[in-house]
C-alpha cells in the first residue's frame, strides 16, 4: 500500500425517521439515528467532494490514488437495508458491522437480510459478539470470545472468509487490536479520527470519522474534503480524558451487554 496513502471513513449507525424501530434503544444512541433526507443530503455531499469511494476489498487497486473516502455503519441495525440502498443509487458500497447476538432482534438486522448486503457487494464485518459498551475493559481473554464468536457466526451464515471489525464504541487498547490480529481480522476499523493508516503486525488499521445527528453540511464538506480532522481528534482526545477519570463509574454503568445498554 503507498505510504503517503490516506484513508477517510465515515461512520455512521442507523437512518430513520422512526427511532424506535431500529438499533440500541438506549438514550445514548440518539445522537447517531439520523434522518433519511439528512443522511442522504451527507452522502450527496461526500460524493460531490470525494476524489475516489471504495471499499477495503479494493484498497489495492487504487492506481496511484492518494485520498480513498471509506463509508461504514456499525451495530448492524434493520435501517441498514434503507442506507445501503442510498449508496447502492450512487452505484456504492459500504461496511456494514454486525453485533452477532443481536442477529434477528426485531431492532436488528435478520440473517437473511445479511446474506442479502453481502450478495450485493457490501462489506460485511464484525462489531464483537455482545457489544460490551466499555469493550477495554475486558480481560483479553474475554475479547478473544468476543472477536472469535462474532467471527464464527458471520463465516458460517456467509460461508467465507470475514477478515474486518470494528471496534465497539470505538473504545480501543492494545489488547483490543491484538486479539482481533490473533483471530485473523486483517482490517480493524477504530474510531480515531485519522486519515493515516496504521500497522499492527500484519493487521491494516483504520481510523474514522462519525458525524452526529445534526452535523452541519459544512462540516460534512470540509470532512469530505479532508479538512477540520485535526477538530475530531480534539475533540475525541477529550471525551477520552474525561472516561479515563471516570473509568471506574463509567465502566460500571455502561458495561452492559444487554439490547437497550
Amino acid at each position: 500500500m503507498n505510504n503517503n496513502l490516506q484513508v477517510l471513513t465515515f461512520l455512521y449507525h442507523e437512518v430513520t425517521d422512526d427511532p424506535a424501530n431500529t438499533g440500541f434503544q438506549r438514550k445514548q444512541a440518539l445522537p447517531y439515528k439520523h434522518k433519511v433526507e439528512e443522511f442522504e443530503k451527507n452522502i450527496d455531499i461526500i460524493v460531490g467532494n470525494s476524489d475516489l469511494i471504495t471499499t477495503t476489498n479494493d484498497l489495492g487497486k487504487l492506481n496511484g490514488k492518494k485520498r480513498v473516502t471509506l463509508i461504514s455503519f456499525d451495530d448492524g441495525g434493520k435501517s441498514a437495508m434503507l442506507s445501503a440502498e442510498y449508496l447502492e443509487r450512487h452505484n456504492l458500497r459500504g461496511h456494514f458491522f454486525i453485533t452477532t447476538e443481536l442477529i434477528g432482534d426485531k431492532y436488528f438486522l435478520r440473517e437473511d437480510e445479511i446474506l442479502e448486503l453481502h450478495r450485493r457487494g457490501h462489506v460485511i464485518g464484525s462489531h464483537s459478539h455482545s457489544h460490551p459498551n466499555v469493550f477495554s475493559s475486558l480481560s483479553f481473554e474475554e475479547m478473544l470470545e468476543e472477536w472469535s464468536k462474532s467471527k464464527r457466526i458471520l463465516e458460517d451464515l456467509l460461508d467465507g472468509p470475514v477478515t474486518t471489525c470494528s471496534i465497539p464504541g470505538g473504545d480501543a487498547n492494545k489488547n483490543a487490536y491484538r486479539a482481533a490480529l490473533q483471530c485473523g481480522y486483517e482490517v480493524i476499523f477504530d474510531s480515531e479520527p485519522t486519515t493515516k493508516p496504521r500497522k499492527i503486525g500484519n493487521s491494516l488499521i483504520l481510523g474514522r470519522v462519525c458525524p452526529k445527528r445534526g452535523t452541519s453540511y459544512n462540516e460534512i464538506e470540509a470532512l469530505s474534503q479532508f479538512r477540520g480532522i485535526r477538530k475530531q481528534y480534539l475533540v475525541r482526545a477529550m471525551k477520552k480524558t474525561i472516561k479515563f477519570v471516570l473509568y471506574p463509574l463509567y465502566s460500571r454503568i455502561y458495561n452492559r451487554r444487554t439490547h437497550a445498554g
